[in-house]
């Protein structure tokens, strides 16, 4: 059945094109025409240019040595707070730089960029016949994980919002999705390299029995355990803090019966970018036992290699404000987020 409406949604705004709108079209653009994953000698020699990005950071540096502040207190010196922050533009310029090879790296060429740590874990996760939720932080080279773990013949689904702020929020916050031709450009040329990975996007919107089907299939699912796109969250400590986090993978994990397979990506200096996988969790009965040793893991991870989380935590401080589920509540502007404590 369907209605006729007169009703139409609103226009978009459209943004003026700034410097960082062409910065990032010549990013995505020419830049990326010009690598060539069979010979990385250029894009080794740009992991350098990290630091043009970080001295025109400047109040994302203070936010960001802030929130290592708060994850860490009393852990560092003050010099080494700044050298983490340096450290996270470094590590977030290399992935990005990196991740400019998405559509171009194959099965031959995509562990030049990308090796993996215990993938026998996964393996062994496979063997039970039920899917595994693959779960992971954003941190470290995220987009050429997946690729690895496509090229190298696993079967996998990626389950997230694809870069777009959740539609309530986005509702209430026009702005987040003001636009012009060159974010348009930009924004296509991003989705048409993810789409050449052999891989399975699939977004918040479609059914959750897609999900079941795929791991009924002994696919992997995987998802970040700190989106914010989300319908249910749970409060937990993470890093120190009170964190708000998407419980949707630890039910899912119980629902299904499917061992949770706990990753991290870690970006060197030197060498290839490395993904770390964690042992098994196989679910019982109760999520939330899940979600601990999960997030055990994950925690230790996220301490050791704290500058690769650097970026995220700046994404989520300066989104803090937008909704009822911000990463952490020490950064609300109000209550609304303990809604979630005891879920």
């Amino acid at each position: 059945m369907t209605h006729s409406s007169t009703r139409t949604d609103p226009a978009p705004i459209v943004a003026r094109i700034s410097p960082a709108d062409v910065a990032r079209w010549a990013f995505w653009g020419p830049l990326r025409n010009a690598l060539d994953p069979d010979d990385p000698r250029l894009i080794k020699a740009l992991r350098s240019a990290w630091r043009f990005q970080y001295a025109a950071a400047r109040g994302g540096r203070k936010l960001m040595e802030d929130e290592f502040r708060k994850c860490f207190a009393g852990r560092y010196a003050d010099s080494e707070y700044r050298g983490l922050v340096a450290d996270a533009y470094r590590c977030a310029w290399r992935v990005h730089l990196e991740e400019l090879l998405l559509g171009k790296v194959d099965a031959q060429t995509i562990g030049t960029f990308m090796t993996f740590e215990g993938v026998e874990n996964l393996d062994q996760a496979l063997e039970r016949g039920k899917g595994v939720i693959w779960t992971y932080p954003h941190a470290g080279g995220v987009m050429l994980m997946l690729a690895w773990l496509a090229h190298n013949g696993y079967r996998y689904v990626q389950y997230a919002a694809r870069g777009l702020p959740p539609p309530k929020i986005a509702a209430a916050n026009p702005s987040l999705m003001a636009t012009n031709r060159l974010r348009e450009q930009v924004r296509a040329v991003r989705e048409q390299n993810e789409d050449k990975v052999p891989c399975t996007f699939l977004t918040m919107d479609q059914p959750t029995r897609e999900l079941y089907r795929r791991l009924a299939d002994n696919e992997l699912v995987g998802i970040a355990f700190d989106g914010r796109a989300a319908q249910k969250f749970f409060v937990h400590p993470l890093l120190g803090r009170r964190a708000v986090l998407s419980s949707g993978p630890y039910r899912l994990a119980v629902s299904r019966k499917a061992a949770v397979v706990p990753a991290m990506c870690v970006t060197p200096r030197t060498g290839p970018a490395i993904c770390k996988v964690g042992t098994p969790i196989v679910p019982g009965k109760d999520w939330r036992e899940v979600a601990e040793e999960v997030l055990r893991v994950e925690d230790a991870w996220l301490c050791q290699y704290p500058s690769e989380y650097g970026i995220w935590l700046l994404h989520c401080r300066r989104r803090a404000m937008l909704d009822d589920h911000p990463l952490f509540g020490d950064t609300a502007p109000d209550d609304r987020w303990k809604k979630w404590v005891g879920k």
